[in-house]
């Protein structure tokens, strides 16, 4: 009897559907503030898989069923990795789906209420109830594999972007900005390369270690973009960013390269520079921070045969000094090198040794290498003998 009893209830309810699809499509809108938003298409097929869900609970109510056949929960998942694929928020889901739910059982009991009994009511609400925790975990499940999926793929093409940047492939300012606004991202433009491989380890860095190392460095401008290349880290640092990537470096086993900022087309001059460094600098080029420079990579790219002219190692060690007011400085520096000691380079100038010295400290402060220093002084006298 009470099989026919909501045999008969269904039918009429599903003969009218459409209005109760509204009802139930209103609510949703009115108490889950995502869904507000929605339009169009959206909310057809907000409505089509309410309609579903309604035909597939009346169906499974008229025959005493208590839950969700495999069928609809295997849809339901689909349904979660759409979800995903659209940007909204599980929680907005699950909860449109509880909100849903309620007002289908009030919407049942209000339009056949004197012709059911409570046992009825209470087997709706029942198998609703148990369905919810079926559609919560289904669409969860669904959700979360293709957030995955995308969070996967997205990190892909951002290292995939950042590949391209290094090997010159994006020639243009323009076709960089297209396919960057194409990822959702804001690429530092001057941008700053930080290239570096664990000190000792034979063993090439994975993306994973690519991606420890960029959590060490925090940037200030939120997540940077982080590829592996020759079996190091590559990480594209805004210029700010640059002294807190020495800091992350500095005392952790890790040797690497950070050249000067250069404009997001002219990037793969900078990795062809600092991966040529790391390829050919002594151990105690490194010092205690365990980091080459501009200057550092120049030299070396010089001595090489690499990606170097004469003025760019000038320009790269010596800068400042290269100026009218440096002039002063780069004199002392040159005769520091030509007596061997601060005294003689002193009586040479006509200077007193204090002032010599004081001077070499100021070439230490504006070009960051010490001349007492072994690798430094290679690299200021290297820079010397070439300066005009």
């Amino acid at each position: 009897m009470a099989r026919e009893r909501r045999a008969a209830v269904g039918a009429d309810l599903l003969r009218d559907r459409a209005a109760l699809v509204e009802r139930i499509v209103a609510e949703v809108h009115a108490e889950v503030p995502a869904y507000r938003a929605l339009h169009g298409s959206q909310l057809a097929e907000v409505r089509a898989i309410t309609a579903w869900l309604v035909t597939r609970s009346l169906e499974l109510w008229v025959a005493g069923a208590d839950r969700l056949a495999p069928g609809d929960v295997e849809r339901l998942r689909g349904i979660g990795r759409s979800r995903a694929a659209d940007g909204r928020s599980i929680g907005a889901v699950v909860r449109a789906h509880r909100v849903g739910s309620a007002a289908a059982v009030r919407a049942v009991a209000g339009y056949a209420g004197d012709r059911l009994g409570a046992a009825d009511v209470f087997a709706l609400s029942e198998l609703l109830m148990a369905s919810l925790d079926q559609i919560s975990e289904s669409l969860a499940a669904g959700h979360a594999e293709t957030a995955r999926r995308m969070d996967a793929d997205l990190e892909r093409a951002r290292r995939a972007f950042l590949d391209d940047l290094l090997i010159g492939r994006q020639a243009s300012r323009a076709a960089i900005r297209d396919r960057a606004r194409t990822l959702g991202i804001a690429p530092p433009d001057p941008g700053v390369l930080v290239v570096a491989g664990r000190a000792g380890d034979e063993a090439p860095v994975t993306v994973s270690g690519a991606l420890e190392l960029a959590a060490r460095v925090g940037p200030a401008g939120g997540e940077p973009l982080v590829t592996t290349r020759s079996g190091r880290a590559v990480l594209l640092l805004s210029p700010d960013d640059a002294d807190r990537a020495a800091r992350a470096l500095d005392g952790r086993p890790w040797r690497g390269c950070v050249p000067a900022a250069r404009p997001l087309a002219d990037v793969s001059a900078a990795y062809r520079l600092a991966d040529g460094a790391l390829e050919t600098a002594p151990a105690h080029a490194f010092g205690p921070g365990g980091l080459l420079g501009e200057a550092d990579a120049c030299v070396l790219a010089l001595l090489n045969g690499g990606p170097a002219t004469p003025d760019m190692v000038r320009r790269a060690v010596l800068g400042p000094l290269l100026a009218e007011s440096g002039g002063h400085l780069l004199e002392a520096l040159r005769a520091y090198f030509r007596e061997g000691a601060a005294t003689a380079a002193a009586e040479s100038l006509h200077l007193h040794a204090q002032t010599l010295r004081y001077r070499l400290r100021r070439v230490r402060e504006l070009t960051g290498h010490d001349p007492h220093r072994p690798w430094s002084r290679f690299v200021l006298e290297t820079a010397c003998a070439i300066a005009p």
